[in-house]
């Protein structure tokens, strides 16, 4: 049997080190697909990722996206065909997203200069994605260091912006109870990880990792999925 074909898109700024704790059954080959430089602080969405989608070399693949990453999965799977989307910690379309994500506070990452923009987030991205370990505080610390602002600018606009209302067939959606940038109260998941936080795919890996079997499996036939 050929293996199959999974592609990781981590969230805002991170890598793939965010996964590394997460374990993917057998018959599954794991790809990550790394941010590149949008073209413009205006590139709409769409138009990056079809970019990103370039490097998806393997037919009908599977899409896992994180936070941002999983926006960006359902994006890419409006463009070409893929066999299964799987967000984790994300949103599926704009209804989801929650109610500050407004007018606002696009008008404040227009105007504010990088300077007061990101000289002090790092007390706001400790907050939202709870991070508990040294090894997660580490990782984020690693995260906050870069000073790649247009990027980050434009993908903060790209996610407030975000006016998408499809959601891909058999979407699963793996949420956190406690989980601070997207509040669950606003979404409707597959799977709820109690008590899980935005960083939840580093510190509940376990529990996402089962998850992820039993959908990933059930692909392969139910032969596979039985054990057979």
């Amino acid at each position: 049997m050929n293996n199959k074909h999974i592609y990781l898109i981590s969230g805002l700024g991170a890598d793939e080190r965010v996964f590394r704790n997460l374990v993917f059954p057998e018959g599954y080959t794991v790809h990550y697909l790394p941010w590149i430089k949008p073209l413009s602080p205006d590139e709409s969405i769409s138009d990056y990722a079809a970019r990103l989608a370039r490097r998806i070399v393997h037919a009908n693949p599977v899409l896992l996206g994180l936070s941002f990453g999983g926006m960006m999965c359902i994006e890419i799977a409006r463009q070409m065909p893929v066999e299964k989307v799987i967000l984790l910690s994300s949103v599926k379309h704009r209804g989801e997203l929650p109610p500050w994500y407004n007018n606002l506070a696009r008008l404040l990452l227009r105007r504010l200069p990088d300077k007061l923009l990101f000289s002090r987030r790092r007390f706001v991205v400790r907050l939202f994605m709870q991070t508990s370990t040294s090894e997660e505080k580490q990782l984020l610390e690693d995260y906050l260091s870069r000073k790649d602002y247009s990027y980050t600018r434009w993908a903060l606009g790209a996610v407030l912006h975000w006016q998408n209302e499809w959601v891909p067939p058999g979407c699963v959606h793996i949420h956190g109870s406690s989980d601070r940038p997207f509040p669950r109260r606003y979404v409707s998941p597959t799977h709820t990880i109690v008590k899980g936080g935005h960083f939840m795919v580093m510190n509940r890996a376990a529990e996402i990792s089962r998850i992820l079997e039993r959908e990933l499996l059930s692909l392969q036939g139910p032969a596979v999925a039985a054990g057979v």
